[in-house]
């Protein structure tokens, strides 16, 4: 018990690290504008004008549904479109465990189950009354 419960740790281990990479790779890199401001600017003896910085006012409704915030690494929309396409698949999965299962047991079960509740031909009708003849049949 003891080392398959240290192999199952190992495995969650690893299977950590490889998430952890798969998402480090498939990171969005930071643009330039979301960089730190202070990175931006200009050496203080130099003669270039320092950036405009961005105004402050507040964003419009709609357009945090549109795009995700700066520095946000997960597309929210697309997350829920591959969301709900998981769930479609699941539910056709389902349906069809559920269609097999119920296949298997009209075809292979419930036949089988009326052949053994029905009454057998080739018992004799003194076997069928007589309990002690039953246990003396080979």
């Amino acid at each position: 018990m003891f080392w398959i419960v240290l192999c199952e740790i190992l495995l969650m281990f690893a299977l950590f690290v490889v998430a952890w990479r798969v998402y480090q790779a498939h990171r969005p890199v930071p643009s330039a504008g979301a960089a730190n401001p202070t990175a931006l600017a200009p050496a203080a003896g130099s003669s270039l004008p320092s950036p405009a910085t961005p105004s402050l006012r507040p964003r419009p409704a709609a357009t945090p549904a549109a795009h995700p915030p700066a520095g946000f690494p997960i597309d929210l929309g697309r997350l829920n479109r591959d969301q709900a396409q998981l769930e479609r698949s699941e539910d056709e999965v389902l349906a069809r465990v559920l269609r097999a299962a119920r296949d298997y047991l009209d075809t292979v079960v419930l036949p089988a189950v009326r052949r053994a509740e029905r009454p057998n031909s080739a018992t004799s009708a003194a076997a069928a009354q007589s309990p002690a003849a039953i246990r003396k049949m080979p």
